[in-house]
This record gives C-alpha cells, sequence and structure tokens, in this order.
C-alpha cells in the first residue's frame, strides 16, 4: 500500500466512526417523551436535556408507576404492577419501541420529530 491508500483509508475510518457516534448518540435531539395512561396522553417533555435527571410518578389504572428521564433516555424504576416486566425493560432511547405497562396501562414512547404528525389520541 502506499501513503496515499492509506490516508484515504483512514479519512473513511474517521467518517465510518464520526457517522456511528451521532446515530446511536445524536438521533433522538429532537424528540418528545411521551406517556399515555389508558389510551391518553397524560405527559410529554422534551427528549434530549443533558444533566437531567428526572423522576415521574405516573398514576395508572392499578397503582403509581415511576419513570426515569435521564440524559435523553427514559426507562421505568418502579410499577405497581405485579411481574414488573416493564421495570426489567431497561433504557428506551429511541422511537424504535416502546415502554408498556399493560396491567397499570401505562405505554412510555419515544417521538421524532418526523413523528409528531401522529395523532396520539
Amino acid at each position: 500500500m502506499k501513503r496515499g491508500d492509506i490516508i484515504v483509508l483512514i479519512v473513511l475510518l474517521v467518517i465510518l466512526l464520526a457517522g456511528v457516534y451521532f446515530y446511536f448518540f445524536h438521533q433522538n435531539s429532537q424528540g418528545t417523551i411521551v406517556i399515555q395512561v389508558d389510551g391518553k396522553t397524560t405527559s410529554s417533555f422534551p427528549l434530549c436535556q443533558e444533566g437531567r435527571d428526572e423522576v415521574i410518578d405516573v398514576h395508572g389504572i392499578n397503582g403509581i408507576t415511576t419513570v426515569l428521564l435521564q440524559d435523553g433516555k427514559v426507562r421505568v424504576i418502579e410499577s405497581a404492577c405485579p411481574d414488573k416486566i416493564c421495570v426489567g425493560s431497561g433504557w428506551l432511547r429511541s422511537s424504535a419501541g416502546a415502554i408498556v405497562c399493560l396491567p397499570n396501562r401505562v405505554v412510555i414512547k419515544i417521538l421524532d420529530y418526523e413523528d409528531k404528525d401522529i395523532d396520539l389520541r
């Protein structure tokens, strides 16, 4: 390999790593965390706020579901449901999924700026 080939490979590698970084860490900077209870939106919060640690109590059908918002991600830390599947689901960082507590009828999802036209009623 010549010196020019090595430089081209290094530049391509840097571009690839920058793309991976922005995909995983900055794709939701314009998103909104939406919390629904029994099909109705009860709360919404801006997604990306560095240094934000906020605990929210959501009053569901069977009791309180405690939600943690932290640095652009969200998770359930405690719930009134018997199986605690929502607690074990981990962090939600993108609009690709949702956290659902079926017994308590609580749904937590992230809407990207492209998803804002979706009717949440």
